[in-house]
């Protein structure tokens, strides 16, 4: 379950894109969560696709303003909040009006508190649709063609910085459906806390409060969301993206008490679990404190855990090689958990 492999991405997507175009500045890659086109007037066009993603047993409101900020967090690394939204709803048949109702309403919500308008769609109820995955959005933004970051843009000497904690995603989604394997291993007071982590799983407050700072010669150079394969695979994809090494001590990498007995509980290691909420950012050193103090004004945890190194070099944690898991470890505990609640 997933994604596709790198492998797979690298030897057949990659090759099926379609015309060339020159006003084509950043297209699909691995670990580049937004693509950017050039526009009239020095502006540009960036915009992320994905599925709307909608779990009912979240409770409808949950789950619509989940499946919004999975697309707002992905658009908002490069600094700038989504404008317009497209939105295919291809809905299970027995999904109610008034279910459909909630899910519009709490994305109208949400796209007012980015300034965004829903520009065009479709809505309807098919045999064979199933949840989670229910459609698909593309979510869409313009800055000037010097306004925005994305992930392939860190310079050698910037500083990485990691918000909130590790797992936050796996941790959030399993405590919030399977909550009787963690309430084994823990008191119910860390078990509504991990169940708690459900609203962090956002990064358009951290990535526009960094923004704040100034992108690009204003000190923020590139940032990534930590969604699978977790915070190990994010680092390396952004040196992969950007090529250059790091030179990390992933040890420091915030993990909450809450995921650190979540992630015991359903068999994960942290760092190789999706992370949807947890945003890396690559910042000038002279940029990273106030970044980190304006995070932590808002009440977001924020940690330096290390620096991006040279041009094509090497990517290291304390000073050992290291390569993204194989897989993350977030589907397999998920697997095991939903075979033992139909065994």
């Amino acid at each position: 379950m997933g994604k596709v492999s790198r492998a797979f991405f690298e030897q057949v997507i990659a090759r099926n894109l379609g015309t060339r175009r020159r006003d084509v500045i950043v297209g699909p890659a691995n670990g580049v969560d937004v693509g950017v086109c050039r526009l009239p007037d020095d502006q540009v066009l960036i915009s992320t696709t994905d599925p709307i993603y909608i779990v009912p047993p979240y409770g409808w409101e949950r789950a619509a303003w989940f499946a919004f900020h999975i697309l707002a967090s992905d658009l908002t690394t490069s600094g700038v909040p989504p404008r317009w939204l497209t939105l295919d709803f291809n809905l299970p048949m027995g999904i109610e009006d008034d279910q459909i109702e909630t899910v519009l309403r709490v994305i109208d919500r949400e796209a007012k508190k980015c300034g965004a308008a829903v520009v065009t769609g479709h809505t309807g109820r098919y045999e064979g649709c199933a949840y989670p995955m229910v459609g698909g959005a593309t979510f869409l933004g313009v800055a000037p063609e010097d306004g925005y970051v994305t992930a392939n843009m860190a310079r050698p000497g910037n500083r990485i910085l990691v918000t909130k904690t590790a797992a936050l995603e796996a941790t959030a989604i399993l405590a919030n459906t399977f909550p009787g394997i963690l309430e084994r291993h823990t008191d119910s007071a860390t078990t509504r806390k991990a169940q708690a982590l459900f609203e962090s799983m956002s990064t358009v407050e951290d990535a526009l409060t960094a923004a704040s700072v100034g992108l690009r010669d204003g000190g923020v150079w590139a940032m990534h969301d930590a969604t699978e394969y977790g915070v190990r695979g994010a680092v390396w994809e952004m040196a992969q993206a950007a090529r250059v090494g790091v030179d990390v001590d992933l040890g420091r990498v915030p993990v909450v008490p809450a995921v650190e007995v979540a992630c015991e509980a359903y068999g994960m290691e942290p760092l190789n679990s999706i992370s949807e909420g947890t945003l890396l950012l690559a910042v000038d050193p002279e940029a990273s404190e106030d970044v980190v103090r304006r995070l932590r004004r808002k009440g977001i945890l924020a940690a330096d855990i290390g620096a991006f190194t040279k041009r094509r070099g090497p990517c290291l944690d304390r000073g050992r090689p290291f390569v993204p898991p194989e897989r993350d470890d977030f589907w397999p505990a998920f697997s095991r958990a939903m075979a033992g609640a139909t065994a």
